[in-house]
């Protein structure tokens, strides 16, 4: 893959890391590390990450090519809430990274599910189905590391982009359903039935502020915060549709218990829209007023999930229980207390 780049600036009084971090769709940290390991020249010198750029200044570099990881299968527990040949759905829970990085390479739902998926290849839990890592046609030994890499056809689980099987994304700190694809063929039609909007998902979250209306809709073009580059914004310019739903479940003492219905799937879409209209999720200290004294992370759950069986073509409903740290703030901030 070609991963050279040459860019005629078009922008003022910027740091460089900053602009490459938009212009390159990167992150900052990415684009400093590119900086500060001479992959980026700016007419033709090795610059600083701070350096402030001026109009028609020649920017030229490369992206390197990140090493693969090796990932082994590790024993951390999983709530299973559905589970077939096909594909399976757990209750994560709060703080688990889901996809694996180079920042977090252990700990993650991938390497649970390889844990799990492993002992069923092997024969053990059996009972409930036939678990499988098709594509290594062999039994995953319970110390063996698989390497991932950056391309379609990669080993068992594993996909572009170092997603294994994960067909969509939760948040580090948010709980609820979330799907893994058993084999790239599913992977690939759970992905199609979720850009096509054929999966209805039902968030639960708790807010800061009593919304006033009972049931609202937030249309919103969804961006990166110009400034904080890993945080999104509702832009008036830019960015891509997203759309949420929203209906009151129960108004607490002044705080409001509701469901969402997020249409699209956009970065932090629910949190983002929510505060956007004033009303920021309790815990969420990217986007909340008070988020650090009243819960330790966004009180954001992922209760259900609906769509055909793209196999077996029956209907599916998978729901996952309103977290305890939720059951807990409801109660204490209830009527009288209950």
């Amino acid at each position: 893959m070609h991963n050279s780049f040459h860019i005629i600036c078009d922008r003022e009084d910027i740091r460089l890391d900053v602009f490459l971090s938009e212009k390159l769709s990167i992150t900052r940290t990415k684009a400093k590390d590119m900086i500060e390991g001479s992959n980026v020249h700016v007419d033709g010198k090795i610059p600083k990450p701070s350096l402030k750029i001026k109009k028609s200044m020649e920017i030229e570099g490369e992206i390197p090519e990140e090493k693969p990881l090796s990932l082994a299968p590790e024993d951390i527990p999983l709530d299973i809430l559905y589970e077939d040949e096909y594909f399976l759905a757990i209750n994560k829970p709060a703080n688990m990274v889901v996809h694996p990085s180079f920042g977090h390479s252990s700990g993650t739902l991938v390497n649970a599910v390889l844990s799990h998926l492993g002992q069923r290849k092997n024969g053990k839990n059996n009972d409930r189905c036939a678990g499988t890592t098709a594509a290594l046609g062999r039994p995953l030994r319970w110390d063996e590391k698989v390497s991932i890499i950056h391309h379609p056809s990669s080993i068992g689980l594993y996909d572009r982009g170092v997603r294994p099987g994960i067909v969509h994304r939760l948040d580090k700190g948010t709980t609820g359903a979330i799907l893994v694809a058993k084999d790239s063929k599913t992977q690939e039609m759970l992905s199609h039935l979720f850009k096509e909007r054929s999966v209805k998902k039902t968030y639960r979250a708790i807010v800061e502020g009593e919304a006033k209306k009972e049931q609202w809709t937030v249309e919103g073009n969804i961006g990166r915060y110009p400034v904080e580059r890993k945080k999104m914004a509702v832009l008036k310019a830019g960015g891509r549709e997203a759309e949420t739903s929203f209906k009151i479940l129960k108004k607490l003492g002044g705080f409001t218990y509701l469901e969402a219905y997020p249409k699209t799937g956009r970065t932090h879409q629910i949190r983002v829209h929510l505060a956007h209209v004033g009303y920021p999720i309790v815990g969420d200290e990217a986007y909340g007023k008070k988020a650090k004294t009243l819960a330790s992370r966004p009180l954001l759950h992922a209760y259900r999930i609906e769509f055909t069986h793209p196999i077996k073509n029956i209907s599916v409903k998978i729901e996952a229980p309103v977290p305890a740290d939720m059951e807990e703030f409801f109660k204490a901030h209830g009527p009288e207390g209950s």
